[in-house]
């Protein structure tokens, strides 16, 4: 699922195609506001409705992204930092030897760009990987079995790996 990742950060060369095609997402804005929650999520393959989660972490202190990756081929992220601060940003997906490429940019003005590489297309299963405009690393998946792929093995139940702790996520 190429779209899925692709949609957490771009902003390289790609960004221009991605910014070309617009994206309806049933009244969702542009900017969606702390308190709003997301739209349903569902994995339709090769539809541009489709939707996976995206998650990222940003450095090792403990800083995430849970939010969602809207599209096939080209699309828009959207979601929220663990603090509430709200994000979107635009993916495009790679070639089949070429990476994906995503940007994100948040209202507390950090920006990020991440490269990604598509596992497994069906399910939007991506991982990648990029830097903040803090300087800090940033390590992110998505897909519609994401929650999966971030099993701890020492309780069976999905964490981020963003700090000194895992952080627990559903």
């Amino acid at each position: 699922m190429r779209l899925v990742f692709s949609a957490m950060f771009l902003a390289l060369g790609a960004v221009s195609a991605a910014a070309n095609e617009t994206l309806d997402l049933k009244g969702l804005s542009p900017k969606t506001g702390k308190t709003s929650s997301l739209p349903n999520c569902e994995n339709i393959p090769y539809d541009t409705a489709n939707c996976v989660r995206a998650l990222a972490c940003l450095g090792t202190e403990g800083v995430y992204f849970d939010g969602q990756a809207h599209g096939w081929d080209t699309g828009v992220v959207i979601g929220f930092l663990d603090d509430g601060t709200s994000c979107t940003g635009e993916w495009v997906a790679g070639g089949p030897s070429t990476p994906g490429r995503a940007s994100l940019q948040c209202e507390n003005g950090v920006e990020a760009n991440v490269l990604y590489h598509t596992l497994d297309n069906e399910t939007g299963t991506v991982i990648g990987s990029g830097q903040d405009s803090l300087g800090r690393e940033i390590t992110v998946w998505s897909g519609e079995k994401v929650l999966e792929f971030l099993i701890d093995p020492r309780d069976d139940r999905p964490v981020l790996p963003c700090g000194p702790a895992p952080i627990p996520i559903s």
